[in-house]
């Protein structure tokens, strides 16, 4: 786990620990299991020692890089393809995540795994850029009406799109759920991006500042259960060019600085993160509720028998601790309850009638787990 962990960072001190981190490891297939578990397999094997590692860990892991690299290249040319439907639509759009992170933030297009291509757009451009994609013959995953998708989807601020044996897209038309705050329409995001080579041809980023935010909201909601979100963020912070104001201003107006905060701190103490300015990282280190989080997530990620109980991602548990205190908290708890999701949809299919029959259905299920009752 150690060596992993060096293996990730980009500080100063970096290959001193991998080498010393090397010199400890007794179980090298143990070493490819834990990289792979999070998605870090690309840069793990480049950083495995030229002996004492046997050949057939090389091979899992050179496998594995492989087996992302072409599912990468497939994915690039898809979201080079997509640019350009939405492109002849009007509609500007953003690569965020998948092959294009990997592309503009790590340099190598090959270096993360994905499940599907996320697209940001404005909110305006919605209904044009799902037309778009309807005509060239994405359809729902999930086969939703369309009232159905006003229901289950238009307030989530996302649709679940596939075509035939292409990679499902996620099309976001909000940043994220109403009921964290923060950023709703990317339009501003949107406007900021610029290009970034992919695939044999272009496709738009997020502004590197912008980008940090999205995956600091990104790792907080999902409680950093992977490490390969750290590796974005840091990736994405240490560019030579970004720009610390910036990062602080964009997160103090979406009103997210506790997720920022959180980030960082994860960040620093799990792959030494060392080049925050010294009054970020003391406004960090001084909220309390992002140190405890960060403790307590950075413990879980290595295995420490006593990490703290938070809750899991996705739970009133564990969001209300990330958000701030006051009226943010009040509006998740209201929105929780009242807006449904596609997992009520998921419990009945209702008629299209009786779709508002579902309002009250996602009440009682959170009302329910709440108070522990059974499915």
């Amino acid at each position: 786990m150690d060596f992993v962990r060096a293996a990730l960072r980009r500080d100063a001190d970096a290959v001193r620990v991998q080498h010393a981190a090397a010199a400890r490891v007794g179980d090298w297939a143990a070493v490819a299991r834990f990289a792979m578990a999070h998605d870090v397999g690309w840069w793990v094997a480049r950083a495995l020692p030229a002996a004492d590692v046997p050949s057939d860990v090389r091979t899992v892991l050179a496998d594995a890089v492989r087996s992302v690299a072409v599912a990468a290249l497939s994915g690039a040319r898809q979201l080079v393809a997509l640019s350009q439907v939405l492109g002849d639509a009007h509609v500007p759009m953003v690569a965020y995540k998948g092959p294009a992170l990997a592309a503009d933030v790590h340099g190598d297009v090959g270096a993360r795994r994905f499940t599907d291509l996320d697209l940001l757009i404005a909110e305006a451009d919605r209904d044009r850029a799902v037309a778009a994609l309807r005509a060239a013959g994405y359809v729902s995953a999930y086969g939703y009406s369309a009232r159905e998708e006003h229901v289950y989807s238009r307030w989530e601020g996302v649709t679940q799109l596939v075509r035939g044996d292409h990679w499902p897209v996620e099309l976001h038309w909000r940043c994220q759920a109403p009921r964290y705050g923060g950023p709703q329409d990317p339009a501003t995001i949107v406007s900021r991006a610029r290009p970034c080579a992919l695939g044999g041809g272009t496709v738009l980023v997020p502004a590197p500042e912008d980008l940090a935010v999205l995956l600091a909201l990104h790792g907080v909601k999902h409680a950093w259960t992977s490490l390969l979100w750290v590796v974005d963020f840091v990736a994405t912070v240490t560019r030579p060019s970004f720009e610390w104001d910036t990062f602080a201003q964009r997160a103090d107006a979406w009103r997210v600085r506790r997720a920022a905060h959180y980030a960082l701190l994860v960040a620093r103490e799990l792959l030494a993160l060392e080049t925050v300015p010294s009054a970020l990282q003391q406004a960090a280190l001084a909220d309390a509720r992002a140190v405890r989080l960060a403790h307590a997530v950075c413990a879980r990620l290595t295995q420490q028998p006593d990490a703290p109980d938070v809750g899991t991602e996705s739970t009133p548990r564990y969001d209300l601790q990330w958000l701030a205190r006051g009226w943010a908290q009040a509006r998740y708890l209201v929105l929780a309850v009242t807006l449904p999701t596609p997992q009520e949809r998921n419990v009945a299919r209702l008629p299209d009638l009786l779709l508002p029959v579902a309002y009250p259905v996602r009440a009682l299920r959170v009302i329910g787990r709440a108070l522990g009752w059974r499915a």
